[in-house]
């Protein structure tokens, strides 16, 4: 009759084994028995993916004011000396999410329609962007300019295609970028509560609020935009005429 099997520990292991003789079943439940090695040596690398998916995590549930390099380490669950080797400084992980958010955005083409066509088509291309990505507007204001130049250029490249002077260029893509991104932040503003009685005018349009909706709003504010620079565009073609009659 065999003996009953008992557990040893070899001297210097901190591992059970079966002597031999045991049987196959004190073998499977000894091996059972035994707690999950845990990984040893440095945890695998992070990518830029991985940090920018992690503060766009951040802004999304907590606001970009809540953003921060202690943060993000948290988040990701490394020290904060961790994510200051993968990124140099707060600074720089908002370029990252700046050039992450915007990188989707097509530049059209000539082939896309005329210019104003291409325009309202770029436009539209990054509030889709700033749709996907609420709380971000105020970081894409802060930062396009020297962030994601792409979409600056391809803006102005388009307008100054159309016949925009140089100038004129400049003011156009200012109000573009102040529309586009700032109109957020009066969207997201607190209203205070005011019982007061309405003056004449705000009560005879205030009961129409209820049939606007956001898309409302954006549609109106660019196409009386693409309207001014139509103008714009066709005085400048008048002038140019003039000087070569």
């Amino acid at each position: 009759m065999e003996p009953d099997a008992v557990l040893t520990r070899p001297a210097g292991t901190g591992e059970y084994t079966a002597p031999v003789g045991a049987s196959e079943g004190a073998r499977a439940e000894t091996d059972s028995a035994q707690p999950p090695r845990r990984p040893r040596g440095r945890p695998p690398s992070l990518t830029e993916d991985q940090i920018v998916d992690a503060a766009l995590q951040i802004i999304r549930s907590e606001g970009l004011d809540a953003l921060s390099m202690r943060r993000l380490s948290r988040q990701l669950g490394r020290s904060q000396m961790a994510a200051y080797s993968y990124v140099a400084d707060k600074q720089e992980l908002l370029d990252l999410v700046t050039r992450r958010t915007l990188a989707d955005v097509a530049i059209p083409g000539p082939e896309d329609g005329p210019w104003d066509v291409q325009l309202r088509l770029l436009i539209d291309s990054i509030d889709a962007q700033l749709r996907r990505h609420p709380g971000i507007a105020g970081l894409l204001l802060q930062r396009m300019l020297h962030s994601d130049r792409r979409l600056v250029d391809a803006l102005m490249a388009i307008m100054i295609d159309a016949g925009l002077r140089e100038k004129q260029v400049l003011l156009a893509y200012s109000t573009i970028h102040t529309y586009l991104f700032g109109r957020y932040q009066v969207a997201l503003a607190d209203v205070p509560r005011d019982d007061s009685v309405p003056l004449p005018t705000l009560a005879r349009v205030t009961p129409f609020l209820d049939e606007l909706h956001r898309a409302d709003y954006y549609n109106f504010g660019i196409d009386i935009l693409l309207d001014g620079l139509r103008t714009r565009v066709a005085e400048n073609l008048q002038s140019s005429a003039a000087e070569h009659h």
